[in-house]
């Protein structure tokens, strides 16, 4: 699922597609794929913004971009849209015609709060060169942000190719924790068929709290200097994993109300 989603955003970005738009709810892997996109993207072809905190205004979006891109800086100066518009249209132009495609991707597009914001990133998708697409817009969220996008019909059709990553299922799972462990450079199953059908249950097959389970159960394995992995140690990481975090919000809420009252004398 994960190699699909890529390989439909490497599509987009090679064919000069005006926009992407790829959903899927928290742990999916979303800020996973951007940055795999990123490194598939060589620099002497492509050039990569990428904006990871997308709570911004228009100006400070535009102003982003084109920092990102190489505009001399100068905070003393007041942000003016129509100079910044100007200067992000030629830096785009300027790449286009020294072979350089651009991608803009907004990383955790759910959490735009200004409504401008993403008229903005609508608008920018009109700054062409002769007809010719000069940026890939990547746009990556959970699914709420597919309402945003429904109510703005134009900018929906400008995001062509579009994908939603789903949890993994058993299989899939399986594959993901044996593909992290030959990253690694283990060579073999450390993990038994009862832990893997474990992991899937607890994570519910998503790819980050995959990650948090298996790294403490590996943690466990090694302290406990065990060869493999089996359904009770994944339980008894899990229930630390979940014990511990309650605990962190039980002291969290210990602190409220517990301040003293200070009396002027």
């Amino acid at each position: 699922m994960h190699k699909e989603a890529l390989s439909r955003m490497l599509y987009a970005v090679k064919e000069h597609k005006p926009g992407v738009l790829l959903v899927g709810s928290y742990g999916t892997g979303k800020t996973l794929l951007s940055r795999s996109l990123a490194k598939e993207c060589s620099s002497d072809k492509y050039k990569v913004v990428s904006i990871t905190n997308p709570r911004l205004s228009p100006l400070e979006l535009l102003a982003e971009i084109n920092y990102q891109l190489g505009a001399p800086f100068d905070p003393s100066r007041s942000l003016v849209k129509i100079d910044l518009l100007h200067s992000l249209s030629k830096l785009l132009e300027d790449n286009y015609i020294k072979g350089i495609f651009t991608v803009i991707i907004v990383d955790e597009a759910q959490s735009i709060e200004n409504n401008g914001l993403m008229e903005e990133l609508r608008l920018l998708l009109n700054i062409q060169h002769d007809d010719a697409v000069l940026f890939t817009l990547c746009i990556l969220g959970q699914p709420t942000i597919l309402e945003v996008i429904e109510a703005i019909p134009q900018f929906k059709q400008r995001l062509l190719v579009r994908f939603r990553l789903k949890a993994l299922d058993l299989e899939q799972t399986k594959k993901y924790i044996q593909h992290r462990i030959e990253i690694a450079g283990l060579r073999r199953d450390i993990f038994t068929d009862s832990a893997y059908e474990q992991i899937f249950d607890l994570s519910e097959g998503i790819p980050r709290s995959i990650n948090n389970i298996c790294d403490i159960a590996l943690l466990s394995g090694y302290i406990k200097n065990i060869d493999s992995i089996d359904k009770e140690i994944v339980i008894d990481v899990f229930e630390d994993l979940e014990h511990d975090y309650k605990n962190l919000i039980q002291k969290d809420n210990s602190h409220n109300g517990l301040l003293p009252n200070i009396q002027k004398t």
